[in-house]
């Protein structure tokens, strides 16, 4: 995670916990460069699978259409 006041990708987790919402979870991160603290809430981004066939052509992924062949 880059450090917002200075720009260093070394940062490092001091306190990790569930947020209010229990879909979150919040960071609290030190960067040891510039000994700035902040937080960050990362949160599980779901998507749905897309095979992209040799055309070029996209399309949805379909578990059934593989296991019939």
């Amino acid at each position: 995670m880059r450090c917002p006041f200075c720009g260093n990708v070394d940062t490092q987790v001091k306190d990790s916990r569930p947020a209010e919402d229990h879909v979150a979870i919040r960071r609290r991160r030190f960067c040891p460069a510039c000994g700035g603290r902040f937080t960050t809430y990362e949160r599980v981004q779901l998507r749905d699978l897309v095979v992209i066939k040799s055309s070029g052509k996209r399309e949805d992924f379909d578990r059934d259409k593989l296991e019939r062949s």
